[in-house]
């Protein structure tokens, strides 16, 4: 059994609340307790929806102990309460987070860094479900935002109010049990594929390195350097 989990929802608080339903439904019996939408709501005189990143990050230092549990806590977000989530991990240990439907850019606006350039940074294992059919980031999230080494991504074939069926919703828990039981036991954790062929096609100074052989591959150039030195990269969908 991991230790507690916070579940941290996205704006549309009173609107969706079966993202929360079925991962708690699936998840809590791993979890030492589980504090959600409502145990949340009852410490806090506003709605966390109606807070701003800053100030739901403020509430949740407040709640989260610094002593006994500190640091085993697992930090559950969906959309927004994703960003609140990662933003505290990057000031308190917490043991793990898990994020469904990161909201990597508001749709038809200008690329906002304050949304994800803590991500390049984080430490903290963190697991992202992004659909491939997001409007906030979908399949070619990574094609524009430097993630860590920390963060793991898996793809899903939803859009952003991450309506799944059961079978959908079972699958996923077991890879977030999987990704726990993995950082429990601090064994590395396989992410989704990366796409050495767009790597390639964007940075042909790289092609040309391989070729002479100082480099195995782009995926081999991107760990080494490319990270390091905010390189484009895209990463391949199983769906």
């Amino acid at each position: 059994m991991f230790g507690p989990a916070y579940f941290l929802s996205g704006d549309s608080f009173l609107k969706r609340t079966a993202v929360e339903d079925a991962a708690r439904q699936r998840l809590a019996p791993v979890f030492s307790r589980w504090i959600g939408r409502e145990e949340i709501k009852v410490r806090s005189e506003e709605l966390p929806s109606r807070l701003d990143v800053s100030e739901r990050v403020a509430l949740l230092e407040k709640m989260v102990p610094a002593h006994g549990e500190a640091g085993q806590e697992v930090l559950i977000g969906r959309s927004s309460g994703g960003r609140v989530a990662t933003v505290f991990a990057m000031r308190r240990p917490v043991k793990a987070v898990i994020c469904f439907a990161y909201p990597f850019r508001h749709p038809n606006s200008v690329l906002e860094p304050i949304r994800f350039s803590h991500l390049a940074h984080i430490t903290v294992p963190t697991l992202i479900f992004q659909g491939t059919r997001d409007a906030y980031g979908a399949i070619d999230i990574t094609e524009n935002y430097a993630l860590s080494p920390a963060v793991t991504v898996r793809f899903v074939d939803t859009d952003h109010d991450f309506d799944l069926p059961p079978s959908g919703w079972d699958a996923v828990a077991q890879q977030v049990i999987k990704f726990l039981d993995s950082v429990q036991r601090q064994l590395p954790v396989k992410g989704a594929r990366f796409d050495e062929a767009f790597y390639l096609r964007t940075h042909p100074d790289v092609a040309a390195a391989i070729a002479a052989g100082e480099y195995v591959s782009g995926e081999h150039h991107f760990k080494l350097k490319g990270r390091r030195k905010g390189r484009r990269f895209r990463l391949l969908a199983d769906t």
